[in-house]
């Protein structure tokens, strides 16, 4: 069991290669290539809150915010305010955290009643993406990675 801020027992590549041993090919490949629904979820809702940070960062910067977003499906009405908390915020490192953990826990709601199968792997793989992006955070120069982030808009 994966838990937000630990760190992550295995590479997602390794957890591909692990997964590779009881899957067939087209499961992989169905992991890999996002034809996995929670996966497909999973994307959409990672756009909407993108979008609402570029929004948000955008017209900080006195910039056309539609210069920048990617095209989703839907809205989400409790995103907004997180990414304005979140762009308000001094400390990247907070901010970033605050929006990994919103993405850790709409993961978590996600694969809510998966049990071992395609979706929950796939959710685990989410998972570790997001561990394994904070080990990096957490090692060398993980300040000049999340001050980028807030530069790019």
């Amino acid at each position: 069991m994966l838990q937000f801020g630990m760190k992550p027992p295995i590479s997602y590549s390794d957890f591909l290669e692990e997964c590779a041993q009881g899957l067939s090919q087209d499961e992989i490949s169905a992991l890999k290539e996002d034809k996995i629904f929670l996966l497909k979820k999973w994307k959409n809702f990672d756009k909407v809150l993108r979008n609402e940070l570029v929004r948000t960062r955008a017209v900080k910067k006195g910039k056309d915010p539609n210069n920048y977003l990617r095209a989703s499906e839907g809205i989400d009405p409790f995103i907004a305010p997180l990414a304005h908390w979140a762009a308000n915020q001094d400390s990247p490192m907070e901010a970033e955290k605050h929006l990994d953990k919103i993405r850790w826990e709409k993961i978590e709601e996600f694969k809510s009643g998966h049990y071992f199968d395609m979706e929950y792997l796939a959710a685990y793989g989410l998972q570790l993406q997001i561990l394994e992006r904070w080990d990096r955070i957490n090692s060398g120069d993980g300040m000049k990675i999340l001050e980028g982030l807030t530069e790019k808009i």
